[in-house]
């Protein structure tokens, strides 16, 4: 006799963790050929020992023609994309891309963590639009 599972027994309760920011005004530049933290996209959530998916939807763009800008996600200090990360090279100065990526951690370890996009340059001034036509949204949920 097949014995019945029901769905309590086969998953754990409680719900993922999440965190989502959406910028709708006051569009975010850097001139750094460092990383630096893009303003507002950071997200600290609790998680269990599982990993977690991440992204951003976004529009961006360099001033400089033949300058590339780069994003990165940063977790706990640890940076997820390499050293360069996302890399988008700029052929038309000032043109508006789509810079929108997403991707999944590791495991983490269960507590804390604080979840956060950066980005740089290698010359010239970057710059993700936010605007109440172009928002900029980065998001982070615990896979379970």
């Amino acid at each position: 006799m097949a014995s019945v599972i029901r769905g309590s027994d086969n998953f754990d309760s409680v719900a993922p963790s999440f965190g989502r920011v959406v910028r709708s005004a006051g569009s975010i530049t850097t001139t750094s050929t460092s990383l630096v933290d893009v303003t507002g996209a950071t997200v600290t959530i609790t998680t269990g020992a599982n990993p977690v998916a991440y992204g951003c939807i976004q529009t961006v763009k360099n001033s400089t023609l033949g300058q590339a800008h780069y994003y990165n996600i940063n977790i706990d200090g640890a940076l997820e994309l390499g050293n360069n990360g996302m890399v988008i090279s700029q052929e038309v100065a000032a043109y508006e891309q789509n810079g929108s990526f997403s991707g999944q951690s590791a495991a983490l370890s269960a507590g804390s963590h604080t979840i956060k996009e950066q980005f740089r340059v290698g010359g010239g001034t970057a710059v993700i639009e936010a605007s109440a036509n172009v928002k900029h949204q980065f998001y982070v949920r615990e896979i379970k």
